[in-house]
């Protein structure tokens, strides 16, 4: 694996200038090849319509910024209250301004002339291929809305109710709707920006931001719910966008790879721990416990958030697979898009964004099993959905009487499933 060293900042804060040719354009970016090594490639950035500024329908990349979430701060006292400008102006403590990249042109293709240049084209080149994967995994439509002109701040300062600036992550910041590249502090991997894999992770928590909480930058049940309902919801978005960002790796030369998160992490045990192809992802008693039982900041703040949302990402890869490989895949995440929102067949709707929504005020309707219930409906195809109830039933260790979970879901999806024998069946939870 190369190493990437940070050189000094070469963001120039005003008017950016140099090449600007009409998309596509021909430039150098860093990328897995086909042997999963990270090296210069020659690509084509077809949405880009000013290179050096990095700016396009896609994506926008802005410098210099500052995002400081403080508790004490009177003005950050009630951000739920607040509209999504009004969020923004409170959050956005320096807005940043237009990036500057820097080219070299070699016979027609633009070479970037330092380090930060080859982090921003290759970051709005993944950006471009994530945007490509959800508009061909989506339900058919217009280009998704959510994915026009993605904010993203590059080396911003970003301090979360404490005094340390973050370093060495990329998040999807849903309470201003933009995303961020922290700068490089220890890490010695590939740059987030970089790997296309936790790009397209950050875009799902957008796409499942506007399509299951209603494009609300701080949803009420983030903030009414407790307990297991709480760390489902948070689980399912982490789980969901781990699989999403496998899926969306099948763009690159490297092919499809479920272990992208190696690629840019030290710590291997954890990388390893949210491999959506991870066979072995199981609900043991401790982690059906603590779903249970930790408060929402003990869950945002462990590994257990991850680690149960993987196992919802292993039942749906595992189904997939079984069933056909990558195009299983494929097709298992087409629909699972479909069952974020989906208001087509009764007055309550039968998606995930109605389900929580009709639930705000009676989070304990909101369960695993009802979660399942929904996505096995709208898997489409008979034998895939069959699987996926199996490996769902199994892995989650949902709470049914009936082997096919016929008490606990609507229609009765699952009807003939059948538990599998990859994990150790648990007793039932003490009530």
């Amino acid at each position: 694996m190369r190493r990437f060293v940070a050189f000094t900042l070469a963001l120039a804060l005003g008017a950016a200038c140099g090449p600007n040719p009409p998309a596509p354009v021909k430039v150098m970016a860093i990328i897995p090849t086909e042997t999963g090594s990270y090296e210069p490639r020659e690509v084509e950035l077809t949405t880009v319509t000013n290179l050096t500024a990095l700016k396009g329908s896609v994506a926008e990349l802005v410098g210099g910024a500052r995002v400081i979430v403080d508790g004490a701060d009177p003005l950050q006292a009630n951000l739920p209250a607040l509209n999504d400008s009004q969020r923004f102006d409170v959050l956005v403590r320096d807005r940043g301004t237009d990036v500057r990249g820097s080219y070299l042109d070699r016979a027609g293709t633009l070479w970037p002339a330092d380090f930060h240049t080859w982090n921003m084209t290759s970051t709005y080149f993944n950006f471009e291929n994530a945007y490509l994967y959800f508009q061909d995994v989506l339900p058919p439509s217009a280009p998704p809305a959510e994915l026009q002109a993605m904010r993203v701040f590059y080396w911003p300062e970003v301090r979360l109710n404490s005094s340390t600036p973050l370093t060495d992550n990329a998040l999807y910041l849903s309470f201003i709707k933009g995303f961020v590249v922290v700068p490089f502090d220890k890490a010695q991997r590939v740059p987030m920006g970089m790997n296309l894999g936790v790009v397209g992770h950050e875009v799902a928590h957008k796409v499942w931001g506007k399509r299951v909480l209603d494009d609300q930058g701080i949803h009420p049940a983030l903030t009414s719910w407790s307990l297991e309902p709480f760390n489902l919801l948070k689980s399912l978005d982490e789980g969901l966008a781990d699989l999403h960002g496998a899926v969306a790796t099948c763009r690159s030369l490297a092919r499809c790879r479920t272990e992208f998160l190696s690629l840019s992490i030290a710590d291997e045990t954890y990388a390893k721990q949210r491999d959506v192809a991870r066979n072995d992802a199981c609900v043991d008693e401790g982690l059906r416990g603590a779903l249970k039982s930790f408060s929402q900041d003990q869950w945002v703040r462990g590994r257990e958030l991850y680690l149960y949302g993987n196992v919802w990402a292993a039942a749906l890869y595992q189904a997939g697979v079984r069933s056909g490989g990558d195009l299983g895949v494929k097709s298992i995440v087409k629909d699972l898009l479909t069952a974020y929102d989906d208001d087509s067949d009764d007055s309550n709707g039968t998606g995930l964004r109605q389900l929580v929504n009709r639930n705000v005020n009676n989070p304990s309707a909101f369960t695993p099993e009802a979660v399942a219930g929904i996505i096995a409906r709208h898997v489409t195809n008979v034998e895939m959905r069959r699987a996926f109830c199996g490996e769902a039933i199994n892995r989650l260790q949902l709470q049914c009487q009936s082997p096919d979970c016929s008490d606990k879901m609507t229609g009765n999806p699952c009807m003939g499933a059948s538990r599998r024998t990859t994990c150790r069946q648990l007793p039932a939870p003490m009530p």
